[in-house]
């Protein structure tokens, strides 16, 4: 039997960690959330993570949103950036994010997170089985998904010996 709430959970989870890491580590404050354009140009990582549950989180930033949060983060002016150091800011940003949600939901368990990566953003899937927030910054969109997959029973809380 499925939790009803297990989804407004990590939906919960999900949007406070993106603000949450947004505005402490990267000083960008969130204008509001809104809905995802999966057509437009993006920036997009991945990250699988293994633990109880395993899962997968995307993110996808439009090319603005990722160089305005790479300035802010490396004190620098966004037109001296290089499309490298956006990437690699993107990378961290999906990373503290992925973290922050995984210890929101399963603060107990441990999990251990893979590389993010670049990939493609034709290649993301952020499907119906993936719980989505996209959130807008003032330079445009940021979308975060996460899919942990279900478990099929939960641990004792004790043992009996």
């Amino acid at each position: 039997m499925t939790d009803p709430t297990e989804g407004t959970a990590v939906y919960a989870a999900l949007a406070a960690a993106v603000t949450d890491v947004l505005e402490s580590m990267f000083f960008v404050e969130a204008q509001g959330e809104t809905h995802a354009t999966p057509d437009d140009p993006a920036v997009a990582v991945e990250i699988h993570f293994e633990g109880d549950p395993p899962g997968r989180f995307q993110m996808r930033l439009a090319p603005k949103t990722a160089q305005a949060i790479a300035a802010d983060f490396l004190g620098q002016d966004s037109t001296e950036l290089v499309e490298r150091q956006c990437e690699d800011v993107a990378l961290e940003l999906a990373n503290m994010i992925c973290g922050a949600v995984l210890s929101r939901l399963e603060s107990s368990a441990y999990f251990r997170l893979g590389s993010p990566k670049i990939i493609e953003a034709a290649a993301l899937s952020v499907e119906s089985v993936m719980t989505t927030f996209t959130l807008e910054t003032g330079n445009g969109r940021l979308t975060a998904a996460i899919q942990m997959e279900r478990r099929t029973c939960h641990a004792p809380a004790q043992y009996a010996f």
